[in-house]
């Protein structure tokens, strides 16, 4: 990351940061609880089930006690969403109506930068013109028609922008082509495919009610789309461009981020009208994932906004599958996860058309069941349980799915169940179930370690344990950290030990520090934090920062005990290395030459008093 304030004007920076309270923008991809005067939450850095991410209001500043990130608002949405400096102060600044400009980018990240705007100003006028067409022509007089048949009205065809695509084959290119689109990067977006022999680019969406779907930050970066007729497939989604990776997005997630966070659940529907559907009806925490089965990055998203979820699927038997499969890699997520069951043969879109959403909410919803419960009562549908053989068999394959549970408690809670509905012993229950686990152990090797829960970016990362600071590194770390909060101590400091730390990345920050004071700015944390221009840099001085020190409260002769520790290091080094060339003379024969050494190691000993 090199200079910000050559490429945008430091004050515009400033003006960025300060109006963008860092518990508003964290809280938008992590769920923060209070505690005491900062928040908590599931890092989105690395994996962990217990929350060690740690937003500190007073200092504008995040850290990770787990894995060591730290940084202020600005390297946060660096981090989270994949960005150069520059897009994340000008993503921001649009959050706060702060105007951030481009003339000053280098070459590079102008050319993506503006490829990534008419890519997105693209998507928006196909979605403006998409819904235009719906609402407006008669060529969207069947689109219309279907979606009004589906009881969908006009509010809510407004209020998720829906159109509709002509079964044309140039009407969007037209459109494009008029307004001066380049139509290869156009074709690159996902708007436009190219025919077989590669001679014309035609409209990609074609006849079909078009669904806009939006990123977190609510812009529209792709489609989803259904047919009207017969054409297949009869669900088409846009493909993955620079905007739309499918595995890392939820339909509507921008829209209900914050009746989740409200109620603390999100609903997890299969499709787009289920969600449409559930919202006209007062159901507007709703998501769904994009035309695939739920992904683990998914799954960790939802995770970061709410730790209730609802599976909300076809009762069909895709759908049953599709639900086992959303609910293992929630709870992997850390979720609480919960089965909303549909009647046979209906979806949530059928059923709220047909008995309404409060139906809907206290029929289905509210009557949610434990994911152990659905697998067992899925199981049981297999088995005529009037017959003696099956019955036996439904109770040993329910066993299997018990023993599957890690609490001793769930698996006595559903035992119970079985033994009270079959008229068993318990405890006969158990020994079964004992000898059902040793099988399993057995089997998949259960005593192994699983792979651990993960709701990272960067799965390869693992945090390991912490080792005690030597005195001159925690000195070092205590004296920047005070620098931080002072210029007085940052004047002290330069004064007696310069630029002799002994970590580099400290002997760069000690220079920055100097040159921050020099400059005439005042002592604030995250402002210095903004200051720097290197990634590394920023993380090592916001978890410096976050140390428990105070300028106001230090001594003078902890001051001088730190400056002491760090002004001494070179000579206990030097002191232990003497020690090691002694012993190895003494181990050669080398009298004479290890008392000279001795000597010196006394000579040096003397000096650190």
């Amino acid at each position: 990351m090199k200079n910000m304030a050559g490429r945008i004007p430091e004050e515009i920076i400033e003006q960025v940061r300060t109006k963008s309270d860092i518990v508003d923008v964290i809280g938008q991809y992590v769920h923060l609880k209070k505690t005491g005067r900062n928040y908590f939450g599931l890092c989105p850095f690395h994996s962990e089930k217990s929350p060690s991410f740690a937003v500190h209001p007073d200092k504008q500043l995040f850290r990770c006690y787990g894995c060591g990130e730290a940084g202020n608002v600005l390297s946060f949405v660096m981090k989270v969403e994949g960005l150069e400096f520059p897009e994340a102060v000008r993503q921001l600044g649009s959050r706060v109506g702060i105007e951030v400009p481009h003339q000053q980018d280098r070459p590079e990240d102008d050319r993506i930068r503006r490829k990534k705007d008419t890519m997105l100003s693209a998507h928006d006028f196909a979605a403006k013109l998409y819904h235009h067409l719906l609402r407006n022509t008669d060529h969207g007089e069947n689109a219309r028609n279907y979606l009004l048949n589906r009881q969908i009205q006009l509010a809510t065809i407004e209020e998720f922008a829906l159109g509709y695509s002509p079964d044309s084959w140039n009407t969007l290119l037209y459109q494009l082509e008029k307004r001066e689109y380049p139509l290869p990067l156009m074709e690159e977006a996902g708007l436009l495919s190219r025919s077989e022999n590669g001679e014309r680019l035609f409209d990609k969406f074609r006849g079909r009610v078009m669904f806009p779907i939006h990123d977190s930050q609510g812009q529209v970066v792709a489609f989803g789309a259904r047919a009207l007729g017969d054409a297949q497939p009869k669900y088409l989604n846009s493909p993955e461009t620079p905007l739309f990776n499918k595995s890392q997005l939820l339909f509507n997630l921008h829209r209900a981020r914050t009746s989740i966070r409200k109620q603390q659940e999100a609903v997890l529907f299969e499709g787009y009208v289920d969600v449409i559907s559930a919202w006209q009806a007062g159901i507007q925490n709703g998501v769904a994932s994009l035309g695939t089965s739920l992904t683990e990055q998914q799954a960790r998203i939802i995770r970061r906004n709410s730790e209730h979820v609802t599976i909300c699927y076809d009762s069909d038997q895709a759908g049953t599958l599709a639900a086992f499969k959303a609910a293992d890699l929630l709870e992997k997520a850390g979720c609480f996860v919960k089965v909303a069951q549909m009647p046979g043969g209906m979806d949530p879109d059928d059923y709220i058309r047909k008995y309404g959403g409060e139906r809907f909410r206290n029929d289905i919803l509210l009557h949610a069941s434990s994911v152990m419960a659905f697998r067992l009562q899925v199981i049981r549908s297999r088995y005529a349980l009037s017959d003696e053989t099956e019955r036996m068999q439904y109770i040993h394959e329910a066993l299997t799915e018990i023993s599957h549970l890690p609490s001793a408690v769930e698996r006595d809670h559903y035992m119970r169940q079985l033994a009270e509905e079959f008229h068993l012993s318990l405890d006969a229950l158990k020994l079964e179930q004992k000898k059902v686990f040793k099988t399993q152990k057995k089997t998949n090797n259960r005593d192994n370690l699983k792979e651990g829960w993960n709701n990272s970016i960067d799965n390869s990362r693992h945090v390991a344990a912490k080792p005690l600071l030597p005195a001159y590194l925690t000195a070092e770390k205590h004296l920047l950290a005070l620098m931080m909060q002072s210029a007085e101590i940052t004047e002290q400091v330069q004064a007696q030990i310069g630029a002799d730390f002994a970590v580099d990345d400290h002997v760069a920050l000690a220079a920055h520090l100097y040159r921050y004071y020099a400059q005439g700015y005042d002592s604030d944390t995250a402002r210095f934090v903004s200051f720097l221009q290197d990634r590394r840099l920023i993380d090592r001085a916001s978890e410096l920062a976050l140390l428990d020190v105070d300028a106001s409260t230090v001594t003078a002769r902890q001051l001088a005990d730190y400056v002491r520790q760090v002004l001494t290091y070179p000579k206990r080094m030097q002191i232990e290395e003497l020690n090691r060339e002694k012993n190895t003379q003494e181990r050669a024969g080398n009298a004479l030459a290890a008392a000279r050494i001795g000597m010196e190691i006394i000579r040096l000993q003397q000096s650190l008093k």
